[in-house]
């Protein structure tokens, strides 16, 4: 079993705020996203929901946690919304076990990445040693993890099948499909020469070339087929090396690269019912310097306020089933187009860009709801409609509001 040790907690808290305030958020960071081009030439439908619950699985390994029906993952399609322009992607891991996913690599983007169920060790390399050589943490549901661009990370489940196994979503905060655009540890290795390789993984030469045939395949980099893989997002530790348990390890307490779920900033939005807000910016989670996240319970029915932010995100429903409402669109001639709403069930997710109006509520107003909002910047701001307009002179809001009725002509 893997334990948690965390060695001065109060020494660790003031390294938290330290290194927050110095090298994690130096001059000219921005709490506003730069929009970037992606994969799909700015064509796509005009749609800002992606139902991922209804599609088949990218990836699935049948024969991996066979128990539970087999592992298997999800990307969103970033040319199948929001006119091939969203910000940000999704992925979603289900029936994930013990000893999985076991993988090691690298993207070119950087990722935020939560546990619905089970628990998982997360693990990420610094790649100057600051602010740790390397980042190792378990967490447990709810707990978010963050890696960097390019910096070598993977994770591990922790719990067996018949415990229920993992559960976890990432968002990624790039345009571009997560899943093509990224590089597993296999393909790299296979794809240098052999002699380059071994000196990389500090092997002789000779006993790399004679391990070489396991992996091999992974030069031609297809893993994003579930007939023809040759280099998989999945696989499974060595036989016994997790069995009974996976070996215990030391966690990672200063400025960690995940957290568990109690940095939460709790919110309550006054005259507001059944709804609560549970944030993790940068502030909470200084590593996390490029992405943040709002989670959100919704009781029976319950309405999460009219609110426009100052970050693109992505909105995944981790439980329940929610109506979302969203006001117009990306830049251009959806700027102005009335709320669209859309009912969406666990695993769905929804694109609000920079700045767009939103709303959702629980929709059966029988059962609760959760959901997480992932945003594209460590630091976002949240315009709450009702909280900023009561701060507007009365006699402005109300003629903004009858505006038709001076707009008369004059009668004589």
């Amino acid at each position: 079993m893997a334990h948690w040790a965390p060695r001065g907690l109060l020494g660790a808290a003031v390294l938290l705020r330290t290194l927050a305030a110095s090298q994690f958020l130096p001059p000219g960071t921005t709490d506003v996203p730069i929009q970037r081009p992606g994969d799909c030439n700015q064509v796509g439908p005009a749609t800002y929901v992606y139902r991922m619950s209804k599609v088949e699985p990218n990836d699935y390994f049948p024969k991996i946690c066979s128990k539970m029906g087999g592992a298997s993952v999800r990307f969103n399609n970033p040319c199948a919304w929001a006119h091939g322009q969203a910000q940000m992607t999704a992925a979603h891991f289900t029936n994930m076990c013990r000893r999985v996913p076991n993988c090691l690599l690298r993207r070119g983007t950087v990722g935020l990445f939560e546990v619905s169920k089970g628990r998982l060790m997360t693990f990420v390399a610094s790649p100057d040693g600051l602010p740790w050589p390397s980042s190792t943490n378990v967490l447990s549901p709810r707990g978010v993890w963050y890696f960097p661009s390019n910096w070598l990370h993977g994770l591990l489940c922790l719990t067996p099948e018949e415990e229920g196994g993992c559960e976890f979503t990432i968002i990624f905060a790039s345009p571009q499909a997560a899943e093509p655009n990224g590089h597993n540890l296999d393909t790299t290795f296979a794809q240098a020469d052999d002699d380059v390789a071994a000196q990389a993984l500090d092997l002789s030469l000779a006993t790399y070339e004679a391990s070489r045939p396991a992996f091999g395949r992974a030069k031609h980099s297809i893993h994003y087929s579930n007939r023809n893989m040759t280099a998989p997002i999945v696989t499974a530790v060595l036989g016994g090396e997790c069995d009974p348990e996976c070996p215990p390890i030391q966690e990672t307490v200063g400025a960690p690269a995940a957290v568990q779920s109690f940095v939460e900033q709790k919110v309550l939005l006054p005259h507001t019912e059944g709804v609560t807000l549970y944030r993790i910016k940068t502030d909470q989670f200084p590593f996390s310097r490029t992405m943040s996240q709002e989670r959100t319970e919704l009781a029976p029915g319950a309405v999460r306020p009219l609110v426009w932010t100052t970050a693109d995100s992505i909105l995944m429903v981790v439980s329940g089933t929610v109506t979302v409402s969203l006001e117009g669109g990306i830049l251009g001639n959806e700027s102005h187009l009335e709320f669209a709403h859309e009912t969406l069930e666990k695993g769905d997710v929804a694109y609000f860009p920079n700045g767009r109006a939103y709303w959702f509520r629980e929709a059966t107003g029988k059962h609760p709801a959760e959901t997480i909002n992932v945003f594209n910047v460590g630091i976002w701001k949240s315009i709450e409609l009702r909280q900023a307009v009561s701060e507007m002179p009365r006699l402005v809001v109300m003629s903004n509001l009858h505006q038709a009725e001076f707009a008369r002509p004059k009668m004589f």
